[in-house]
């Protein structure tokens, strides 16, 4: 064997050991890679679990806010009628009490009930006098 056949084999046997260990490295870079692949499975499904929960909840939110507006303008609605209705009587007792005192003072008796229809509201006076 020549000098020039074994440094030719050396070479090789030098450029195998390292391609044995860029070898080695590689896979171990791969094996780090599969592992970071495997918990971002976990993670993307985890991820996905959460998103479907949110939605339901989300839907459910929905759900209730709609009934509890429901509710709620129901409430303002029947408040509304009762403030109405309040309002009303309030008049009639305001009225039956300017009566009264008409009653008791015979001189003033004309300027009050003026006064009084003066200050309200057109759709108060038409109320109170559907009342009387």
């Amino acid at each position: 064997m020549s000098m020039a056949a074994f440094l030719f084999e050396a070479l090789i046997g030098v450029l195998l050991v390292g391609a044995a260990v860029m070898c080695w490295r590689v896979d171990r870079r791969l094996k780090a890679l599969r592992d970071g692949q495997d918990g971002l499975k976990e993670t993307v499904s985890a991820l996905n679990d959460a998103v479907d929960r949110a939605r339901a909840g989300l839907a459910a939110l929905d759900r209730a806010s709609k009934e509890t507006g429901e509710v709620l303008e129901q409430r303002t609605h029947e408040a509304r009628a009762l403030a109405d209705e309040l309002r009303l009587l309030t008049s009639a007792g305001e009225t039956r009490l300017d009566r009264f005192d008409r009653a008791r003072r015979p001189q003033a008796a004309s300027e009050l009930p003026r006064e009084r229809e003066s200050a309200q509201h057109p759709r108060e006076r038409e109320h109170l006098k559907t009342l009387r």
